[in-house]
């Protein structure tokens, strides 16, 4: 079918030759149809090709019906409108379906004109399918990749927030950590320092750089160089660094910081005060005092005293010598001196010089070196001086001390120094000196048997307490607050003491003191079935000392009794000779006080006026 001239509004007036035209039209590539209302009336080969249908196959058919059936409601509509002359966009892709089924994506233009009196259509389209799948696929990929993106960047803001979180915290845990955390290089140079060393001096903490710097440099054998050298680390080294301040024991570790290939140009140093440590070896060991003077129960002036005087004497530094017979709780004051005074968040560490073994006592205060002797713990062990550092150190019967061991202690009280058995370096103490006797220091001097700089140095404040046997006030006092504890932990409540057991435990001169009533009170707690103490529960040499004060046992026949009887009234009268001195003072004491008051004095001693009189005649005063 040849094409015929057409004339079109946009078309030059003169046209090619229908010849010219057809050929054109046959030789393109591009694939052209031409269709009316009625159908298609021309396929060029190009598109027959392409479509793999013939002319005559699709003649009169319309064009949307070779379209996709997803567009062809569009395509019939848009092309109706372009047939009766509308404005319509003369461009669009869209799918249309080959003879075989396959789809093919074409991009089409329009050109509307006149032929034989009727508007057609003529369609140039050019298969566009692969370019469509390749933007799919590209859109796909970018969409992929889109996701890929956004997934990774979602990851990486994870991992950044994580990492600013750990590096917030791990700055929080440097910056407030006790110990000191240091980086240095294997020039020597601290390279970063953490808090700790700001609350040195600045001129401390410049020497401590300066220590390190020849440790890393100069000390071959030295943990901190093999640290770069052998690229090992080390833990908990004691290391004692002599300043101009002042030298500072701190236990040092260190661990070599590996580069990607494997060598070692920095390492992170910790320094750890040796105080600190043992602060937490005391705080799990028990080494706290538990007492204070609100724990010492009693109504006695005198030891009301003697109470004001430890506390000013808990507000100094000085050495403290406290005297009393055994169970007078000589370590009750301690500990409460030292709860008192400004060492109370420091330890509080006793060792009693009589129960330690001659040949321990020395590593036992001043402590041993590695290698020191046989058995020797290896890194050696801290001593009771160390241990104390800060705080109290609180020497029980210190009048069995061996003299050898005398000379050492007056040593470290003079220098504030200790060397430990074994070893050469001059460890610093901060340690307040607390010791109790149940003797005569001053008489031991005298004898010889204690040495008398010594004794000087450390009886700087003495405190004397009196056995209970001089403040019968605080006999009954401390039994009832005995008996309310022991009660309470036995689960028992009001038991009660009859007036002639109460007379029993007032005129006994309890050689044991304040234990040996704890002692009377858990016992009877314990073995009371009833509600009522009478003397026959009390121990037997309290009923017995009771007896023989008031008058003498009818005669039973049985020589062991009389016998036991008569060792009892012997032991009471050589209580009575010892203490004859004791109770004189009491009695000056408590007369002076009380401006000679015999009403108040008596009443305070537990005694009538009457037998004051007599114990003050007896006695010689005027």
């Amino acid at each position: 079918m040849s094409i015929p001239a057409y004339k079109s509004d946009n078309a030059p007036t003169n046209w090619l030759r229908d010849s010219d035209f057809k050929q054109m039209v046959e030789d393109l590539q591009v694939m052209v149809c031409v269709y009316d209302i009625n159908g298609f009336i021309y396929l060029n080969p190009a598109a027959k090709n392409v479509t793999g249908y013939s002319l005559e196959e699709i003649l009169h058919r319309k064009f949307w019906e070779l379209v996709h059936p997803e567009d062809r409601d569009w395509i019939q509509t848009r092309g109706t409108a372009r047939l009766r002359g509308e404005k319509v966009p003369s461009t669009r892709e869209f799918r249309i379906l080959k003879k075989n089924g396959e789809v093919m994506w074409i991009n089409v233009f329009y050109l509307i004109t006149t032929w034989s009196g009727r508007n057609v259509n003529i369609l140039g389209f050019i298969d566009i399918t692969e370019n469509k799948r390749l933007n799919e696929e590209l859109q796909a990929s970018r969409s992929e990749l889109e996701a890929r993106v956004e997934q990774r960047t979602g990851e990486l803001n994870r991992t950044n927030k994580e990492l600013r979180i750990l590096n917030q915290n791990l700055n929080n845990i440097l910056n407030n950590i006790s110990d000191g955390v240091a980086t240095v290089n294997d020039s020597g140079d601290v390279e970063w320092l953490n808090p700790f060393f700001k609350r040195l001096s600045e001129q401390a903490a410049s020497e401590i750089k300066s220590i390190l710097k020849n440790m890393i440099l100069n000390e071959p054998g030295g943990s901190l160089r093999r640290m770069f050298t052998e690229k090992k680390s080390f833990k908990d080294e004691e290391m004692i660094l002599q300043a101009s301040e002042g030298s500072l024991s701190l236990l040092v570790s260190g661990t070599p910081i590996l580069n990607e290939g494997g060598d070692v140009h920095n390492a992170v140093i910790i320094l750890r005060p040796m105080k600190d440590v043992h602060r937490l070896i005391q705080r799990f060991s028990g080494y706290r005092a538990s007492f204070c003077f609100e724990n010492i129960v009693s109504s006695d002036p005198i030891l009301a005293t003697l109470i004001d005087n430890a506390k000013h004497t808990a507000l100094t530094d000085s050495n403290v010598v406290i005297e009393g017979e055994s169970g007078t709780g000589k370590e009750l004051f301690a500990q409460a001196i030292h709860n008192y005074s400004s060492r109370s968040g420091g330890p509080f560490i006793a060792i009693n010089c009589g129960a330690t073994p001659r040949e321990l006592i020395a590593s036992e205060l001043f402590g041993y070196a590695e290698g020191a002797f046989t058995g020797a713990k290896k890194n050696g062990n801290p001593g009771k001086f160390e241990l104390a550092s800060g705080g109290t150190l609180f020497l029980d019967e210190i009048g069995d001390m061996p003299l050898e061991q005398q000379c050492s202690l007056l040593r470290v009280l003079q220098e504030k120094k200790i060397t430990r058995i074994g070893g050469c370096q001059a460890i610093p103490t901060d340690v307040r000196i607390i010791c109790a006797t149940n003797k005569d220091l001053y008489q031991e001097m005298k004898k010889g048997s204690f040495r008398n700089d010594l004794y000087y140095r450390l009886n700087v404040i003495n405190v004397k307490i009196p056995p209970l046997r001089e403040r019968r006030t605080d006999i009954m006092l401390l039994f009832n607050h005995f008996m309310k504890t022991s009660e309470n932990r036995a689960g028992k409540t009001g038991i009660r003491v009859s007036s002639r057991a109460r007379e029993c435990l007032m005129h006994y001169d309890w050689p044991g003191n304040v234990r040996e009533l704890q002692n009377v009170v858990e016992r009877l707690v314990n073995m009371t079935s009833g509600t009522t103490v009478e003397p026959d529960l009390l121990p037997q040499e309290i009923r017995m000392s009771f007896q023989a004060e008031q008058a003498p046992l009818p005669d039973t026949g049985v020589p062991e009794q009389t016998d036991h009887l008569q060792k009892l009234k012997t032991e009471r009268n050589a209580f009575r000779r010892k203490s004859e001195e004791e109770q004189l003072k009491r009695i000056m004491d408590l007369l002076a006080v009380n401006r000679w008051n015999i009403n108040k004095a008596a009443k305070e001693l537990g005694i009538s006026r009457t037998t004051l009189y007599k114990k003050i005649k007896r006695a010689g005063i005027h």
